[in-house]
């Protein structure tokens, strides 16, 4: 259905206000779609029919088990989590004034509709639910706007999935012939690498532009189908509020409400996508992948072409074929496809038996003959969703098998970067000129007074690598005045930003003068180097206030070698001096910043089974609770045999996992990590997160990150807090504003999370690869839902622990974080720093070879308190008691129930973490 009329029709067929008041709902959607002159909508049956075999669960024939048609109707009273047991219950609502608004909305937005249909379509997917949301929002049915369900009796999708869905079928249904016909595949591409691309990184810009890149480019991907067949094809990744998609809309001149556009310079586009897409001629599927394939090199082409553009290079020929030759195989492209048609057949189930066993084959056929004959409306193509999306699957992991990339063979330097590619471009110092030898022999060199914050004198990179780099000299032309003058913080930066925020508080006008004495130094255009912005959380407050790179806020830093280095200049020793004494009267009134910082990776745990329907609640929870008791219990049981008592997966899920991730992503993940703390987001992408976090505030990220996204989270005065109790699936936010509900992934999701620990100049390649190996070492305990630290000392000493988020409804993190304030210095009473190492004298006596405690329960506990006893500091005989109460208390839990299985190398681990991350640095 790439005619946007037919698609303007389908995502008007069913009104919003719909599971109000159902009898009148078609009649409605007409009058509705008639106000913006869209005429027609009730043609939509194809569409509609195939959707809703795709999304509903089954109900009965009335007539077969002598019931009347009414026994299964049923008001708006609940709203079912898609994934999960969870509900909300909606409150009384005034259901004349509702039905009257929505028509109020639609008179209101005609004189804003663009008249062509396309552009039509665009702006009622992307302002419709916001139109409404503002007309309703001070009603006590605002916040339910977003999740109205699009059936009250299987509340469990909502009516805008429906829509969505309905609106992406090409299909005609021939009432006269009662056939229906339909031209519809499932397609999957994907790009890469990943985790080697990313990971390239010597700089946080070059990890940051890595993700950048690949989000991107996905999208240059998703924008070919958007333009064609429009956004509601997207299964995943929702692009419904995607800052580059109101980017897209922008350029396109549709107008936007609320638009997201501000954010664009955060990757939130994950780097694969699921589209339903109007072909199944394989050669017309072939040619159109093709026609994708093309506009993501002919971007990543233009990408090079400019940044080299900018430094002067692509007009030299050699740089021109070098760079041809090292882009060939970047980036890696996959794609597969299903179509629900074989030649003028539809899809069968026999037709995709070479892909499942033959028991999985019998048993949807038998599930296929029992709706046939006893559910309200018969299966039609709608049925086969599940297996086709799972051939899917099978088919992009066997096409990921077929490597199709020849080697190129390159026997120069090799890039600093990536250590795959030759180096091409060098940064050279003006100094050495004239030297005849160079320490690196490249085609190119960049004088690194001028391009410095690009290359170092010491870096030779490929080209791909100096892309990732300099990107920015790309996005500042595309995006204009966001990525101007663009910085992303440095692992110093992040280290200190805790003491730029007190010094910002406490000594404003000490840390300006200690900022201007540098510049007086260093000279306007070389201050130019190291002037950056504020991490976001203090960016707005101080705008007008002149940021200098966290680097030079370290003593250790304010040497001649260093301003050497990175500025070609000798200051005097009278210079530093003074720039030292300025330093010190701030750190005098602050306290010294910490040279360490954190870098954390959140990975969604069996995201791949929830995706293929796996992980799904039991059958009862995709109906209203009074619908599924009226169910007959011949009916319900043979569904339930036939199903094996899990909902089916259909792409309402996939559409509702998809907005769940998009709401983690751009509600929840952005307002933790910059918003409310001290930290930068690389890229939050749905169920992936990369973020570096300032030391103070980890904890509370941590467990908020972890909490969100499984909908464990409140907001309260604008601020998150997690909120263990909240099972509903679903999270009220901005109650004070225009509080709405956002639909989660669920309290039986969860979450696994790697941390590390590093120094600020610990080499960035190794503290990524450890996140990775960290992140992993969490995914590796028994049901996941883990946790795992890796907290690298300057003096090489690296120490490890993994454990569960929650334990017998026990928070571990919060546990830990509990000791570690009793490890404070200003705490009263005081937890000695020495004593991980005194319980450890007498642990690692009695532990096996593989670490383990291995005596009783009761000697453990006697020798904690024990110790306990000796290593409370700064308290009378009454606080003393209490504290020893307390530490035994959650000190004993963790031991026995986090996950680290009683043993004590990791337990170890994890109590020096609690005592550094009480002082970091100490």
């Amino acid at each position: 259905m790439s005619n946007f009329t037919d698609k303007l029709k389908a995502f008007l067929h069913d009104p919003i206000d719909k599971c109000f008041e159902i009898p009148s709902h078609i009649q409605r959607a007409k009058e509705y779609a008639e106000i913006i002159d869209v005429s027609g909508v009730d043609e939509m049956n194809g569409p509609d029919e195939i959707a809703s075999c795709m999304e509903r669960s089954f109900l009965p024939k009335s007539e077969k088990y002598g019931l009347r048609k009414e026994h299964f109707y049923q008001e708006c009273t609940e709203i079912r989590h898609p994934f999960s047991e969870g509900k909300i219950c909606l409150p009384d609502f005034d259901k004349k004034k509702i039905l009257s608004e929505v028509k109020t909305v639609f008179e209101n937005i005609k004189t804003a509709l663009p008249q062509d249909d396309k552009d039509k379509f665009l702006y009622l997917w992307r302002n419709l639910m916001e139109e409404m949301f503002d007309k309703f929002k001070d009603l006590p049915i605002g916040k339910y706007i977003p999740v109205l369900p699009a059936d009250t009796r299987m509340p469990d999708h909502s009516i805008w999935e429906h829509l969505k869905i309905a609106s992406a079928i090409k299909a005609f249904k021939d009432k006269q012939n009662n056939q229906l016909y339909q031209d519809n595949s499932l397609f999957l591409f994907s790009i890469g690498p990943v985790q080697s691309f990313i990971s390239q990184a010597r700089k946080t810009r070059d990890l940051f532009m890595g993700s950048f890149i690949l989000s991107y480019l996905t999208f240059k991907a998703i924008e070919v189908v958007v333009e064609k067949y429009g956004p509601t094809n997207i299964i995943y990744p929702d692009l419904y509020k995607q800052p580059l998609m109101d980017w897209f809309l922008k350029k396109k001149n549709v107008e936007i409400k609320n638009s997201t556009e501000y954010w664009i310079d955060q990757p939130t586009i994950p780097n694969r996508f699921v589209a339903m897409i109007p072909i199944t001629n394989v050669n017309e599927i072939k040619e159109f992948a093709q026609t994708i394939e093309n506009k993501v090199k002919e971007a990543w082409m233009d990408m090079i072409k400019q940044v080299l553009d900018e430094f002067k290079l692509y007009s030299e020929n050699e740089i021109k074929n070098i760079s041809e030759k090292q882009t060939k195989n970047f980036p890696e492209i996959y794609w597969t496809a299903i179509p629900f048609k074989i030649g003028s057949n539809d899809l069968k189930v026999k037709d995709l038996k070479e892909f499942f066993a033959e028991h999985e084959i019998k048993k949807w056929h038998d599930l296929e003959n029992f709706i046939s004959l006893n559910a309200e409306f018969p299966p039609n193509i709608g049925f086969q969703y599940k297996l086709a999306y799972s051939t899917l699957e099978k088919s992009m992991g066997a096409r990921k098998n077929l490597r199709n990339f020849e080697q190129i063979e390159e026997y120069d330097k090799k890039c600093h970067l990536c250590g795959e590619r030759e180096a091409v471009i060098c940064g050279k110092k003006r100094e050495d000129e004239k030297k005849e030898t160079e320490k690196i022999k490249c085609k190119v060199y960049l004088d690194v007074e001028k391009y410095g914050k690009y290359i170092s004198s010491t870096e030779g990179l490929c080209i791909i690598c100096f892309t990732k780099r300099a990107l920015d000299k790309y996005l500042v032309n595309k995006f204009s005045d966001k990525f101007k003058d663009f910085s992303f913080p440095s692992t110093a930066e992040i280290s200190c930003s805790d003491f730029k925020e007190k010094a910002l508080k406490d000594a404003k006008s000490e840390f300006k003068e200690y900022v201007k004495t540098f510049q007086d130094i260093v000279g306007e255009e070389n201050f130019k180097q190291v002037k950056v912005s504020f991490i976001p959380k203090l960016k707005e407050q101080n705008s007008n206030i002149e940021n200098l790179e966290g680097y030079w806020f370290y003593e250790e830093n304010l040497r001649v070698k260093e301003f050497e280095e990175q500025f070609g200049i000798t200051p005097g020793e009278e210079q530093l001096n003074e720039l030292k004494k300025k330093l010190k009267i701030i750190t005098n009134k602050i306290g010294s910043p910490s040279p360490y910082y954190a870098i954390l990776m959140l990975d969604g745990d069996f995201m791949g089974e929830w995706l293929s329907g796996e992980r799904l609640p039991s059958l009862e929870n995709a109906y209203n609770t009074e619908i599924w008791k009226k169910l007959p219990g011949e009916f319900k049981n043979q569904l339930k045999k036939f199903t094996n008592n899990k909902k089916i997966l259909t792409p309402a899920i996939h559409a509702s996992i998809s907005h769940a991730l998009r709401n983690y992503s751009l509600e929840f993940v952005r307002n933790i990590v910059e918003e409310e703390h001290l930290g930068k987001l690389v890229y939050s992408g749905g169920d992936d997160v990369l973020a570096f976090v300032n030391l103070k505030d980890l904890f509370d990220v941590m467990r908020k990150l972890r909490a969100a996204f499984s909908g464990h989270i409140k907001v309260v005065d604008g601020k998150i807090e997690v909120d263990w109790s909240n099972d509903t699936g679903f999270v009220e936010k901005d109650v004070e504003k225009d509080g709405r509900y956002f639909l989660t992934m669920g309290p039986k999701a969860s979450a696994s999370m790697g941390v590390v620990i590093a120094h600020y100049k610990a080499p960035l390649k190794i503290v990524i690869d450890n996140v990775r190996d960290t992140e992993k070492k969490a995914k590796n305990l028994e049901g996941k839902d883990a946790f795992a630290v890796s907290l690298m000392k300057r003096s090489g000493q690296t120490i490890k622990f993994a454990c569960k988020w929650i334990v017998d409804n026990e928070d571990i993190l919060e546990k830990i974080k509990k000791v570690s304030d009793y490890f404070r210095h200003e705490s009263k009473p005081r937890l000695s720093k020495t004593f991980p190492y005194k319980l450890s004298k007498t642990l690692n006596e009695i532990k096996d070879k593989e670490g383990r405690f291995t005596l009783s329960q009761g000697i453990f506990e006697a020798e904690l308190k024990r110790v306990l006893a000796r290593s409370i500091e700064n308290a009378n005989k009454d606080k003393k008691k209490t504290a020893i109460n307390n530490l035994f208390e959650d000190i004993s839990f963790i031991f026995f129930n986090s996950g680290i299985g009683a043993n004590v190398d990791q337990f170890i681990a994890l109590l020096e973490f609690a005592r550094f991350m009480a002082k970091p640095g100490d």
